[in-house]
């Protein structure tokens, strides 16, 4: 059955498909509060040792709990995901870390600008490509026009 992109029901079998995945548990502990902003959309994932849980929509102004935000756009969300899904894990030019050093602007950030916090999206990028990298195994439909909580 096919999961709507964005969604917490896309995110949350996600994180199972996660939680299951010994190579992604191989990667070791990430301990974050991650949130994905797609659009005016976003989404709450708390990455605890090697769990991945409390995945929820959240309103916009609750990105500040965050430790960091990945922030892209609806349209490159999509081809992360696309590229995901045909690879069978990002390629070189949609790995979050590529998206991140080719954008102009980051594509991470901490709301209350602590750079402590934001530098978790490096340290742990290896899970959390990973993590994304399982979207390969999702049905996935993109509603780019899907509309804020």
């Amino acid at each position: 059955m096919p999961l709507t992109f964005p969604s917490a029901e896309w995110f949350q079998a996600l994180a199972a498909i996660a939680n299951d995945d010994e190579g992604y548990q191989k990667f070791g502990t990430l301990e974050a509060i991650v949130a994905m902003k797609v659009g005016e959309r976003a989404f709450n994932v708390t990455f605890s040792i090697r769990e991945a849980r409390d995945v929820r929509e959240i309103p916009l102004d609750q990105m500040r709990d965050a430790d960091f935000v990945i922030d892209l756009t609806p349209a490159q969300w999509q081809a992360m995901i696309e590229d995901i899904k045909a690879n069978g894990h990002a390629g070189r030019d949609h790995t979050l870390n590529s998206l991140d050093l080719d954008a102009e602007d980051p594509i991470h950030y901490n709301v209350s600008e602590d750079g402590y916090r934001a530098d978790k999206f490096f340290r742990y990028n290896p899970s959390l490509q990973r993590f994304f990298d399982n979207a390969s195994q999702l049905d996935t439909v993109f509603a780019l026009a899907a509309t804020t909580v």
